[in-house]
């Protein structure tokens, strides 16, 4: 006679572990009999619970399974970090997000000038980003920019992401345009960011130092004029820094001014990639169907075809009912008919 047990699993990391339901001391394959002895005397099998107190908690397992346990659905990693956290090797620090229109970027700025990371990353390499409540796993697009910024393969397209301008710093910290044209795109630009209780910006200027790096700005409702209030850099210590910004009078300097989401990201190099984005989902037939059907309901509500989208979405239920259904514990029983004579 097969012994019931009570199995369950909990989740720690990327780790599963199998806990056994503890229902007392033991329990006899033949029923009436309560302890070891008088169950083995009289040709029953005892076996050992998980634990010796008949509380209903779960323990770790003492009894060997001969069969094993089947674990339907399981957690995976998709790579490994074997970076060694070597800050300048395969350790970076950067200071904000953005993007060029099309692809993810990443900023950074030394302790006094802009940070060269042409040596520090390779195309196709695999990063790892922490820190941040968006992005984790990531490729590199090209070799990093002598002025800290790198570009990744993910696809970003903020809005707005990026305008390229000349103007004339002063020395009050702010930037106006020099011409009408470049008033309407820092207007623009100013406008789209004003439901940010703080905006930032990366400017990239290649004239001049001072002026590059991470800024937040100040409102300002002077049309085509932008002013800043902190520069923040990472210093000598790794440490974040947030100082008032001090420009120089410059005037005619062509600047690129990202729009940039200001984080404390760490990237990690060194990343071996387990699976990409080409597998295949391990997903029965009628998992299948009911994605179609999802998806089918999904663009017949974008249509306002609200009939369609109830029916899609019943047999989207049904598909995944099936589903279930097809799970049956056990084996599977097959009748047989014995002939008949006339």
């Amino acid at each position: 006679m097969a012994t019931k047990r009570k199995y369950a699993y909990y989740i720690k990391g990327n780790k599963i572990a199998i806990i056994e339901e503890g229902q007392g001391s033991g329990v006899c394959s033949l029923s009436g009999y309560n302890t070891q002895t008088t169950c083995e005397d009289a040709g029953g099998t005892w076996t050992e619970n998980a634990s010796g107190v008949n509380d209903g908690e779960y323990r770790s397992p003492i009894q060997t399974i001969e069969d094993g346990l089947e674990i339907q659905y399981a957690y995976s990693p998709t790579f490994n970090l074997q970076s060694t956290g070597t800050e300048g090797t395969d350790f970076h620090k950067f200071i904000g997000w953005g993007s060029d229109g099309t692809n993810l970027l990443l900023f950074t700025f030394g302790a006094a000038a802009v940070s060269d990371l042409s040596s520090l990353f390779a195309v196709d390499d695999w990063i790892y980003i922490s820190g941040s409540g968006r992005w984790s796993v990531h490729q590199v697009k090209s070799t990093g920019s002598t002025t800290g910024i790198l570009t990744l393969k993910t696809k970003c397209n903020l809005k707005p992401s990026k305008i390229t301008v000349v103007g004339t710093f002063a020395t009050d910290e702010t930037f106006n345009g020099d011409s009408a044209a470049a008033d309407m795109d820092i207007e623009a630009f100013k406008d789209a960011q004003a439901y940010r209780s703080t905006s930032y910006v990366f400017i990239e200027n290649s004239a001049a130092t001072v002026s590059n790096g991470v800024f937040s700005l100040s409102t300002d409702t002077t049309s085509g004029q932008m002013t800043f209030a902190n520069k923040i850099t990472i210093d000598a210590d790794g440490d974040y820094t947030s100082t008032a910004a001090a420009f120089s009078a410059e005037s005619a300097d062509s600047i690129t001014i990202y729009n940039a989401f200001y984080e404390q990201i760490s990237v990690y190099e060194g990343m071996e990639v387990l699976q990409d984005e080409t597998f295949e989902l391990d997903i029965s037939r009628y998992q299948a169907n009911a994605v179609v059907y999802y998806l089918k309901a999904k663009l017949a509500e974008d249509r306002g075809d609200m009939e369609q989208r109830e029916f899609f979405m019943r047999e989207f239920k049904r598909q995944l009912e099936k589903g279930v259904s097809a799970l049956k514990r056990g084996p599977y029983m097959v009748q047989g008919f014995s002939g008949m004579r006339n």
